[in-house]
C-alpha cells in the first residue's frame, strides 16, 4: 500500500452557486483524478434547492470517500445564497494538507460575498473561475 506524501498535497476548496457549478464541475473532477494527495471540498449553494449536479456529486463521493467533501447550502437572504462563516472555518481548520487553494465560481454578487468572507479569514490567494455559461 502506498503512503500519502503529506508534504506535497493540496486541498482544493470550491465555492459554487447554481450558475457556477457547471463551470467548476470539470475542474473538480480533474482534481480528484490526480494522483493521491489531493483533497477537494465543495460548498454548493442553490437558491431553489435543485442542486443540478447532486447525482454526479453523490457518485463522486462514493468513488472518492476520503478525498471529496460536499456541503450543500440553500440559505437565502435578499436573493443571494449565504454561507455560514463557521462552516468555512470548519473546513479550513480540519485541513490536513500543506497547501490550500480556494476557487469561487458563480454570479458576481456570490463571488464577491465569498471572496470577502475568505479575506476576512485571512485568505488572500483566491481564484475566481471563469463562467462558461451565463444566466
Amino acid at each position: 500500500m502506498k503512503e500519502l506524501d503529506n508534504t506535497t498535497g493540496t486541498h482544493y476548496v470550491f465555492f459554487a452557486d447554481d450558475l457556477g457549478i457547471a463551470s467548476v464541475f470539470q475542474t473538480l473532477k480533474s482534481r480528484l483524478s490526480e494522483p493521491c494527495g489531493q483533497h477537494v471540498s465543495l460548498f454548493y449553494c442553490s437558491l431553489n434547492n435543485q442542486y443540478n449536479f447532486q447525482k454526479e456529486l453523490n457518485l463522486l463521493q462514493q468513488h472518492f470517500p476520503c478525498q471529496l467533501f460536499v456541503i450543500y447550502h440553500s440559505k437565502e437572504f435578499a436573493g443571494h445564497c449565504i454561507l455560514q462563516q463557521d462552516d468555512i472555518e470548519a473546513v479550513i481548520n480540519a485541513n490536513t494538507m500543506p497547501q490550500m487553494n480556494f476557487i469561487i465560481s458563480g454570479n458576481e454578487s456570490f463571488a464577491h460575498t465569498i471572496k470577502e468572507s475568505l479575506i476576512f479569514l485571512g485568505i488572500e490567494s483566491i481564484q475566481i473561475q471563469e463562467q462558461y455559461f451565463s444566466e
